[in-house]
């Protein structure tokens, strides 16, 4: 291969010559030749030669150096999946309708009997987008139970199939039963007309369906939104910084926010130091999800008042992969108790499948006793 061979290689993408080069090249090849005197300087002739090849060929790599860019190591960011979530969910759809339906199953995890089973109570709430309509909340209070996993149910099969177990209590109290069945059971609801459009969930702030429509996407506003939050939080007697107070705005994605604000949210979140992306996990309801810890400070619960029992948890927010919104919350045992083990789940409140916005009306259902 000759230097004009590796130029061309170098630069396949260079222009073939004009027909008019093409013709005088011909001409020049088909001319009868000049004869010259014959010089004896063939040594100064080969030098030149090679010096003008070695030339080429520095150029010829220079170009392609210069061409061809230099492979760059990219450091991905932390809690890439998050940024990742954010950018696919950024783009759907808004959801439409007249109320937004919150299904919420608060439920704990309980071992009687040889086997863990999981007891639970549910919630709905239905919220208008006019401001006007009353806001309905139907309750179900008493606790329900199915076995937490697979094993879990072969043991309460092999226990002969339980309809009701005795609850754990204290010496000298009356211990509850939970029912093992698919109903939820003691019904109740309220119309609460002095609501104003504001929603349930005020663990943030007090918004309504107007608050949420104007929520900021760019993040320099979106912060300082955040930082007005903030201000109301210290008007309600707490008195965390802002830093800290920034992982309690994650209960905004539980609130019926649009796909960009919601994204916009998620990327704000994700560069806060306190988020760490846990993984991809199992919901308490059987769905995959992205488990994040944002930082939120856990609770401890308290199982035994006489001897002092108490189990320190922290908390895990699990998103959904698809739209970014929450599945559940979900609380972990920090060490080993009587009913957990560490690392095992121990509470959640999950939002069901059956949440998110609808043409109907709340209708509750026949037998449901309403409250004042």
């Amino acid at each position: 291969m000759d230097e004009l061979d590796l130029l061309a290689r170098a630069l396949p993408d260079a222009r073939p010559p004009s027909p008019e080069v093409v013709a005088r090249a011909r001409a020049r090849l088909t001319r009868p030749p000049v004869r010259r005197p014959v010089r004896r300087r063939t040594w100064t002739w080969t030098v030149a030669a090679a010096m003008a090849t070695a030339a080429i060929v520095t150029l010829v790599f220079s170009l392609v150096a210069y061409l061809t860019p230099a492979p760059v190591a990219l450091t991905p960011k932390a809690n890439q999946a998050l940024f990742d979530l954010a950018d696919k969910i950024e783009k759907l759809p808004a959801e439409s309708g007249v109320y937004w339906r919150q299904v919420l199953i608060h439920g704990s995890y309980l071992e009687t009997g040889g086997f863990t089973h999981v007891a639970s109570t549910r919630q709905e709430i239905w919220q208008s987008r006019d401001p006007d309509d009353p806001r309905v909340t139907l309750s179900w209070s008493e606790p329900i139970a199915r076995p937490a996993t697979a094993a879990d149910e072969r043991a309460w099969r092999a226990a002969g199939s339980p309809r009701r177990i005795k609850l754990p209590c204290e010496d000298g109290k009356r211990c509850p039963y939970v029912s093992f069945t698919d109903e939820p059971r003691q019904c109740s609801y309220k119309w609460d007309a002095t609501a104003g459009g504001t929603l349930a969930d005020r663990t943030v702030a007090t918004l309504t369906m107007a608050d949420l429509a104007a929520f900021p996407t760019d993040q320099a506003r979106l912060k300082e939104k955040l930082r007005a939050y903030h201000s109301v939080w210290n008007e309600r007697g707490f008195k965390d910084p802002f830093e800290k107070f920034l992982p309690v705005t994650t209960n905004l994605l539980n609130l019926p926010l649009r796909p960009d604000q919601r994204a916009a949210l998620i990327r704000f979140l994700a560069g806060l130091p306190s988020t760490k992306v846990v993984g991809t996990v199992t919901d308490p309801l059987g769905r995959p999800a992205l488990s994040v810890d944002f930082g939120v400070a856990g609770n401890t619960l308290v199982y035994d008042h006489k001897q002092g029992g108490e189990l320190p948890t922290y908390p895990r927010t699990l998103l959904d992969p698809g739209t970014g919104s929450t599945l559940a919350f979900v609380s972990y045992a920090t060490r080993t108790a009587v009913w957990a083990t560490k690392g095992d789940p121990v509470t959640f409140t999950a939002t069901a499948p059956e949440s998110g916005w609808t043409a109907e009306r709340p209708a509750p259902p026949k037998g449901c006793e309403k409250r004042k």
